[in-house]
């Protein structure tokens, strides 16, 4: 009898990183888990309490130790993501291929980590085992027998080119986006959007640092339209829950969810976003959602930008640059249009059919 398929993720997550890796890893191990695929992940310690999530999925997960001195190597490194990683690459390798040969033979290595490249993954190499990297940023090489890159970026066709080898299957677009399948399922359920603006989604992925979903109900307590229903989406490792509770409270009609299971809905019912980039751009896309969006991380600009472009949301910038003011100014200006509100959710929705976490595991099954 054969064995049961296996795959290895390496990514990580924390306040710095947000949640977005290890969704978009824990959705395509969920659905590998489909096709009796096996799924282990490895993680830094520093991520031990987001353990108990991925196992209630039914994966197991293995916490590499974090050394007590940071990685001196981050420190003085030019590198921009080189500090989410407190060890050094090699030692990282090590610790990865350590925990591969308890576990056991495995078909594929899946890793999701912007402070990895090909060295580790050539060093992490062994017979047998392919290779996935999942990767925006296009800024260092890949060893992998499979690229993906679900962001929707200006020349995204020709930007790994210089990266991977001409052998590598190329999967990029919003086409693949990893999206969990109660967004396929809400999509079915969607009415027509009228383009009025009766109910708003508030959302700044996991984390939220830099604490603009308070900035965001400033904005819209600034309205003066008590009728608006607003759904604010905070995750646990939010550090600013009780003042957002506070100012969801001087709200008539807004209702904080934390840690939503429930997003798919929330972004159904929805009449208008407003959030930030990332993984969160093609869930919205999926259900054509109209947003508001800004950027809270450097490696969110290209995509948002190439979103405004397709005319499927409306960037205002950096957050670090946008004000409640200017928000506030923005939602007006989509309530006083709502011809143009749902033309950007019609854009929206003609980007992402929500199928691509199928397509990417019809790649890898289909080299078991």
């Amino acid at each position: 009898m054969n064995r049961m398929k296996r795959v290895i993720f390496r990514v990580d997550a924390s306040v710095q990183m947000g949640m977005g890796h290890l969704t978009r890893c824990l959705t395509l191990a969920n659905i590998l888990a489909e096709v009796r695929t096996a799924s282990c992940f490895l993680m830094r310690s520093h991520a031990a309490a987001l353990a108990p999530l991925i196992q209630s999925y039914g994966h197991l997960v293995r916490l590499l130790p974090d050394p007590q001195v940071s990685n001196p190597q981050a420190a003085n490194s030019d590198q921009s993501y080189a500090h989410w990683l407190p060890t050094t690459w090699q030692q990282d390798a090590e610790q990865t291929l350590q925990v591969m040969e308890e576990i056991g033979p495995a078909d594929w290595l899946v890793v999701d980590h912007y402070s990895l490249d090909v060295n580790w993954e050539n060093a992490c190499r062994r017979h047998g085992l392919g290779i996935l990297v999942i990767d925006d940023l296009a800024d260092r090489p890949h060893d992998c027998e499979i690229l993906l890159d679900q962001n929707l970026v200006q020349q995204m066709e020709t930007r790994y080119r210089e990266r991977v080898s001409h052998s590598c299957v190329q999967l990029l677009g919003p086409r693949y986006a990893l999206l969990r399948p109660e967004f396929v399922e809400q999509r079915r359920l969607l009415s027509g959007r009228s383009g009025d603006i009766g109910r708003i989604l508030v959302c700044f992925g996991g984390s939220d640092p830099t604490n603009d979903t308070a900035k965001a109900l400033q904005a819209i307590a600034s309205l003066g339209s008590p009728e608006i229903a607003v759904d604010v989406v905070i995750g646990q490792s939010n550090p600013h829950a009780k003042s957002i509770a506070q100012l969801c409270d001087e709200l008539p009609r807004a209702q904080v969810h934390r840690s939503a299971n429930n997003m798919a809905e929330l972004m159904r019912r929805a009449d208008l976003s407003i959030g930030a980039g990332g993984g969160m751009s093609w869930e919205r896309c999926c259900l054509g959602l109209p947003a508001v969006v800004v950027d809270i991380a450097a490696n969110q600009v290209s995509a948002l930008a190439a979103l405004a472009h397709a005319g499927a949301a409306l960037y205002l910038g950096s957050s670090s640059s946008v004000t409640a003011e200017a928000l506030a100014d923005a939602i007006r200006s989509l309530q006083a249009e709502p011809a143009r509100v749902k033309v950007l959710g019609e854009a929206a929705l003609a980007l992402v059919d929500g199928q691509g976490s199928g397509r990417v595991r019809l790649e890898l099954t289909s080299r078991f």
